[in-house]
Order: structure tokens, then sequence, then C-alpha cells
């Protein structure tokens, strides 16, 4: 259906550079243009699968379908529960930790996160209200806190306050390290406090990484595709 190589690009500009010279060697024999209709005809033929393979692709996202647009709640559910092993394996704990590893100043989850995890969403993180942050992820080591936004704002010292609460909690349960994580299409108007940032460009990325050839991985690469375009 393709060239050797299998790269359409390269198949389509063969043909087109064939029809040029087909079109100049009969302009000289016969005095006129004609288009060469067997070639088109094959041409035609080459591209309706991989036409077809594209069609199916770009409307069959099932977070599409999901109808998630850009509700952060939604979003925020689906994406704590593409990170937990008990759902989607190993393409889990490999998603989260290219994640973590990406976005926070420590290295190396993919350990910890083989040691065991906890995901919760919508974490008040030391029984404050006020505390509350879209996604922690808590290792035997580590806790990291992750607010997330698509179009709406922060409220004033809002990444600050989450650091502050962070920290309480660590010490209150002896990790480590911890982190809070802004995950947004545009970075925090607070630059007095250095919070991570992280684009859902990026997280689309990172989760393109998945193994697409099994379910888990192929739902983690279509929510990435989902994501690419958010807040933009």
């Amino acid at each position: 259906m393709l060239d050797g190589d299998g790269n359409l690009y390269t198949a389509l500009s063969q043909f087109f550079a064939s029809v040029a010279d087909n079109r100049l060697w009969e302009e000289q024999e016969t005095g006129h243009r004609s288009l060469p209709t067997a070639d088109l005809a094959v041409f035609f033929e080459m591209v309706r699968e991989p036409l077809h393979d594209v069609r199916a692709t770009t409307f069959t996202n099932p977070w599409v379908v999901a109808g998630l647009g850009h509700d952060e709640v939604r979003i925020c559910s689906v994406l704590a529960s593409l990170w937990d092993i008990n759902r989607y394996g190993t393409e889990a704990v490999s998603f989260l930790a290219r994640f973590l590893d990406a976005s926070t100043e420590k290295s190396g989850f993919a350990v910890d996160l083989n040691e065991g995890y906890r995901i919760q969403i919508e974490h008040c993180l030391n029984g404050a209200v006020k505390d509350r942050i879209d996604i922690t992820i808590e290792t035997r080591t580590a806790i990291i806190g992750i607010e997330v936004k698509v179009y709406a704002s922060e409220r004033d010292n809002q990444l600050f306050d989450y650091s502050e609460a962070i920290t309480r909690r660590a010490e209150l349960m002896r990790r480590k390290h911890h982190q809070v994580v802004f995950l947004s299409p545009y970075s925090s108007r607070n630059t007095d406090h250095d919070v991570p940032h992280i684009s859902w460009r990026q997280l689309s990325d990172l989760a393109a990484m998945s193994d697409h050839t099994n379910r888990s991985g192929w739902l983690i690469n279509q929510f990435g595709e989902f994501c690419r375009k958010l807040g933009n």
C-alpha cells in the first residue's frame, strides 16, 4: 500500500513526481497535456487503507467519546486511574514514574513505586478543606501533590499554601521527599515560590511512550492524545 519503507509521504512525493514527468513527456510528443488515469487509480487505491486508519483513530478516541471536555474533576479522576497499578498494571506504574521523574526534583521513582504507593484525589492533606489538592501520590519515601488546571486560574497563594501543607504532612509521616507540581497549560502567576510546572502537552508526550500494543498502554496513549490540546 505504501513505499518499500512504509512511508506515505515518500509514496505521495514519488507519485506526483511521476505525474509531472508523464505530463511533460506527453506534452512534448502530442502537443497537449493529459493526466495518467491508470496511475491515478493506483494512487487512490494505495491511500484508501491509510486514510481509513487515520479516520478510524481520529474519531474513536475513548476519552473524547466519554465526553471529558474541560471538566477538571473528571480529567483528574481519569488521570489518577491511569496511574493506578490495580487498574492498568505495569503500564500505569511506568506512566506515573515518567511523570514524576519529569516534574519533580527527585529521580528514579520507578523503584519507589514498585515498593507500593497510594493515589488520592481531592485530598485534604492535613484534614483541612483549604489544603485540598487535586491528586496526591504517596510512596514509602515521598509525598507528591498535583494541582490541576485546564482553564481555571489559581487563587492567591494557592500553590504556596499547598507546599506548606505538604511539608507538614511529610514531617508527620516521616517522608524524606515532598513536592507540589502544577499541571497546567500555563506557568504559575506566583513567581515568589518555586513550584515545578508541567504542561498538558508534556503529559501527552509522556503518555505517548506507553506500549500501545496492549489495552492499558493504548488507553494511556489515547488519553495523552486527548490531553494534547487542553487549555489551548
